[in-house]
């Protein structure tokens, strides 16, 4: 997708001032060696460009981890704000209850809490506080209390989770913001630039999507304009599942506020980073990737145009740079780096032998699910037809595709396009009534199409995230 990120939002809190290091008794810092937990990849689609004439290249950039023993736990500063309007009543609020309270019980003493409920008003349930036996005890208390009434304030709810992070900001831990809602925001106008904001600020968002009448494409931005991750809970008996699995990546961070910067080469032009929120800044595309935890696999699939060139010349492509900051041994502000290029030939033969098929590959399942994300906003917003034909049309070429390359993964994935294609009319309003005409028939789809939607962004999503390795 793309699309550049934009928008401001003022703070109730003007600024976080951030501690410098402490220096030993000589009063000059001893530099801490980088540990090496992070690592950077590229790989080209082909070695190669065609000569005298405009080229398309992909690009792969993996980001991985190293497995670390004695890994020290980070400071957590977390913020968790529920939707408790009233589609939440019943069996969901009971669920967010438990689980809330499970997830307390899994922060460790020092650790700071926040909980922020959101309904036709946004409450500050508990006020961030260092967990110890009595500020336990009272959240606890409160936690039990939460109950599910009203509409949906779900962009109050988010500045107030994020002023209590920033007031309470922690320099060397991890501050992080879960969401959890299950309906549509009353107001969705700010929500974007609060979420970019909070990237901005080094809060990544954990966004989970509650049942099947959720934004999938609200809650799926608010997750990459952070530098977060989205979750899709089909049930709410999995919520505190999920809440455990979010506090163990939190224990596990290796990185922190990871930022990938792209500058492409001369006569080279960047035209997507595939399924990514970007920024742009004279001439270079920036990705926000929040934080890193040991065992996260990334990949950013890059496409450019490269002009054409004569034939034998080296072609320039791409830098990137990979900066965070190390959250293992304390070692600062690190970088990655990789350098891209390619030779321009007039031979199908080097054209041929220069593929790497396994970035084709990725490139091929990624796009396919940006297709798909893509697709669902298209109809959320009112384009269903080119929504459709956006999908049928990714369809074809997926099983193309999968037919020559023998890729049963994009084959499938093709059937998942056509399957999601017939669901979308369940996010598009009904057909308008022409002046003088016989009232139009209404959409037809499955009563699973709901969730075969939602089923198909989060699948997606993760996608994006990684190019899926299955086969």
């Amino acid at each position: 997708m793309g699309a550049a990120r934009g928008g401001r939002v003022s703070w109730a809190v003007a600024a976080v001032v951030f501690a410098l290091s402490a220096c030993g008794g000589s009063g000059v810092a001893t530099p801490v060696p980088d540990p090496g937990a992070i690592v950077m990849e590229g790989a080209l689609g082909n070695h190669f460009v065609a000569s005298g004439q405009a080229s398309t290249v992909l690009s792969r950039l993996r980001i991985a981890t190293h497995p670390l023993t004695n890994l020290a736990r980070p400071a957590i500063n977390l913020a968790l704000v529920v939707d408790t309007s009233g589609s939440m009543d019943g069996r969901a609020i009971a669920d967010a209850r438990t689980a809330s309270l499970a997830l307390l019980e899994q922060l460790a003493d020092g650790d700071r809490l926040a909980v922020v409920v959101f309904h036709s008003q946004t409450q500050l349930l508990v006020p961030s506080v260092v967990l110890d036996d009595e500020t336990r005890a009272d959240a606890r208390r409160k936690l039990g209390g939460m109950e599910a009434r009203g509409t949906t304030d779900m962009a109050n709810g988010l500045r107030v989770g994020l002023e209590e992070l920033l007031r309470n900001f922690q320099e060397g831990g991890v501050n992080r913001l879960v969401l959890l809602g299950d309906g549509v925001p009353n107001d969705a106008g700010p929500i974007a630039a609060l979420a970019q904001a909070a990237g901005e600020h080094h809060i990544a968002i954990t966004s989970l999507g509650l049942g099947v009448d959720y934004d999938e494409t609200i809650m799926g931005q608010i997750a990459q304009l952070s530098g977060g991750h989205f979750h899709y809970i089909e049930n709410s008996s999995a919520v505190a599942s999920v809440f455990r699995d979010e506090v163990l990546r939190l224990q596990r961070v290796v990185g922190r506020n990871a930022v990938v910067t792209l500058t492409p080469g001369p006569g080279v032009r960047i035209d997507s980073v595939v399924g990514q929120v970007i920024s742009q800044s004279n001439g270079s595309v920036s990705v926000s990737l929040g934080d890193v935890s040991e065992g996260d696999t990334r990949d950013l699939l890059v496409r450019l145009t490269a002009e054409g060139r004569r034939a034998g010349a080296n072609v320039e492509l791409i830098d990137a740079v990979m900066s965070f900051d190390d959250a293992v041994v304390g070692a600062g502000r690190l970088e990655r780096r990789v350098f891209l290029g390619a030779k321009s030939t007039a031979s199908d033969a080097e054209l041929t032998t220069g593929r790497n098929e396994e970035v084709e590959r990725d490139a091929a399942r990624m796009m396919a699910a940006a297709t798909q994300i893509q697709a669902i906003a298209l109809a959320r917003g009112g384009e269903l037809e080119a929504a459709r034909a956006s999908l049928d049309s990714a369809a074809t070429e997926a099983r193309n595709r999968a037919a020559a390359t023998n890729d049963q993964y994009l084959a499938a994935e093709a059937e998942r396009m056509t399957t999601l294609s017939g669901a979308l009319p369940s996010l598009a309003s009904p057909p308008a009534a022409q002046p003088g005409a016989p009232a139009p028939a209404p959409y037809e789809f499955s009563d699973d199409a709901p969730s075969v939607v939602r089923r198909s962004h989060e699948r997606s999503m993760r996608a994006v995230e990684s190019a899926p390795q299955g086969e």
